[in-house]
């Protein structure tokens, strides 16, 4: 009787606690209004910070991360270096694609095989214009092979200690499905891994997914997925107000302190790999099509002039309502390795004595150094990462004119921005605003940015940076390497490659029946433990 005692108020505990879980509907749809639709679903083209969102639905990498960026299992359960000069991964075993293919070795091997251009011919399939080109970048990964059906080996030709998330953060697609389909197909009617399946896909309107009961993991616990394309960020709100949409993507900030005020909305903001830039031609001439002419922001002096002329503080107060951070490092706030820096102050006086110091002139109408009118043509991918970058362009336009450079905005859609930086079609005299993300976890990958002329390398490293890149990206030892990069980020700072405009806080708004969504770190949403209240 005692005993019996003893249990009942346990009993009385656990059902009061089943009761006060809310009644969820596993059947159904959680929808999503996104600011724009992504431009492609091949993982190769590129992995920004919209297109993440899309395509990590569908496909998955190697190495997974938890809502705190740590990274865990994915398509791996486990990663080891070999040696000095080696990485080994074992692979998830009984994983199918969408389609019923098997996940194995090949699989991996076939993805390298894409990431690097090695083998296209043999697997008949062609090259894409990808937004990170891995041949340039890791140029000293050597060869992979199968060490037998689930586990594969990477070897390098010098020591490399963060190739595990280098190459395990890439998402990978089918090798028998792609081969058969082509990858164009990637970007039609896409099959991966993932905990959700396409099932229809209207271009710039909206992306339909529903579970996967296959998942290997744990089952999402809605069946369906809307992501909602919704550009007018007014309008994405009032479809949350009138509970059209159960959940907003890239809330403008201004908006976010009133709608904390709200009883039926609930606001969420997390810090991410996000860091904001005004990017400037210092391309030599022989490294994009120039018409003949050098970069005109080539010097460090004027590059960094344009940086104490940006007002920071007043960015982050006036157009975020604080939902940003001042970030001086190269490297985002939330990626291992990161070192604090020391800010580039609001200085107009000091802006214009480095443009003197650079050997500009001021004419009463502007600079002019060498006959050549110091011009930025400011392009800039409206409406694509959020109303506040908008606003944020254009403000840093009139600082920029304060101090006597002429500046003309270029507004353009996000496609173009991304075949101009591409191409290398951006006049000597131009620059371009951008949100520079990270599919990685480690700050090697924001600090390889100008090792190799990729889309956002506009200013190559020096001889001497690029030793001391170098130097860290081969270094073993942990503590030795950590403070390497602090060095590293030091040295980018005073060099002044690009000019740091904010790190995104990213906000979100959640309707009532929204359960278990958590921000990450990450560019993406997971919804895979997201819930909607009955």
């Amino acid at each position: 009787m005692i005993r019996w005692l003893l249990v009942l108020p346990l009993v009385f505990a656990l059902t009061a606690s089943a009761l006060a879980q809310p009644a969820t509907d596993p059947e159904a749809e959680l929808i999503v209004a996104m600011p724009d639709d992504t431009t492609n679903m091949d993982p190769r083209i590129g992995m920004g910070s919209i297109r993440s969102t899309y395509i990590r639905q569908v496909f998955e990498s190697l190495v997974d991360v938890d809502p705190h960026g740590k990274p865990v299992p994915g398509l791996a359960l486990a990663w080891k270096p070999v040696g000095d000069t080696a990485w080994e991964f074992s692979l998830r075993r009984g994983v199918k694609f969408h389609d019923g293919e098997a996940f194995n070795a090949d699989t991996v091997l076939f993805n390298l095989d894409r990431m690097f251009r090695r083998n296209l011919d043999k697997h008949g399939i062609k090259d894409v214009a990808a937004g990170t080109q891995f041949d340039k970048t890791l140029p000293y990964v050597s060869r992979w092979e199968k060490v037998d059906d689930y586990t594969v080996r990477v070897h390098t030709s010098e020591p490399a200690p963060t190739l595990w998330d280098t190459l395990g953060r890439e998402p990978l697609v089918p090798k028998a499905w792609t081969i058969k389909n082509g990858v164009d197909a990637l970007n039609d009617k896409p099959v991966g891994t993932g905990a959700w399946k396409l099932v229809e896909w209207r271009r710039k309107t909206s992306m339909v997914l529903e579970r996967n009961d296959a998942y290997w993991g744990p089952l999402p616990l809605v069946k369906r997925l809307r992501l909602q394309v919704i550009p007018e960020a007014a309008a994405r709100l009032a479809g949350l107000r009138a509970g059209q949409v159960s959940l907003v993507d890239a809330v403008p900030p201004l908006d976010a302190t009133v709608l904390a005020r709200e009883p039926n909305v609930k606001i969420v903001s997390g810090p991410q790999k996000l860091n904001c830039r005004l990017y400037l031609n210092g391309r030599p001439k022989d490294k994009f099509d120039s018409g003949g002419k050098d970069g005109l922001y080539g010097d460090t002096k004027t590059r960094l002039a344009l940086a104490y002329a940006v007002n920071r503080d007043a960015i982050v107060k006036k157009i975020f309502q604080g939902y940003a951070v001042v970030n001086a490092s190269p490297v985002a706030t939330v990626s291992y390795g990161y070192a604090a820096q020391e800010p580039y102050p609001f200085d107009p006086k000091r802006a214009k004595t480095l443009l003197a110091e650079a050997g500009w002139k001021d004419t009463g109408r502007g600079w002019e150094r060498n006959g050549e009118p110091l011009l930025l043509h400011l392009h800039f991918a409206a409406k694509h990462y959020g109303q506040a970058f908008d606003e944020t362009t254009a403000a840093v336009a009139e600082m920029l004119k304060d101090v006597g450079v002429h500046v003309t905005l270029r507004p353009v859609d996000f496609g173009t921005m991304l075949q101009i930086s591409q191409k290398g079609t951006l006049p000597y005299n131009g620059g371009f605003t951008a949100c520079r993300t990270s599919n990685n976890l480690d700050a090697d990958d924001f600090l390889r940015d100008w090792t190799a002329f990729t889309l956002i390398n506009w200013a190559p490293y020096p001889p001497e940076l690029m030793a001391a890149y170098t130097a860290q990206r081969r270094e073993l030892d942990p503590g030795k390497r950590l403070r390497l990069l602090a060095d590293l980020q030091r040295q980018v700072r005073d060099w002044a490659p690009v000019v740091p405009l904010y790190q995104e806080v990213k906000v979100y708004a959640l309707g009532p029946r929204v359960l278990g969504f958590t921000p990450l770190t990450e560019l993406h949403m997971d919804f895979r433990g997201v819930a909607v209240r009955k």
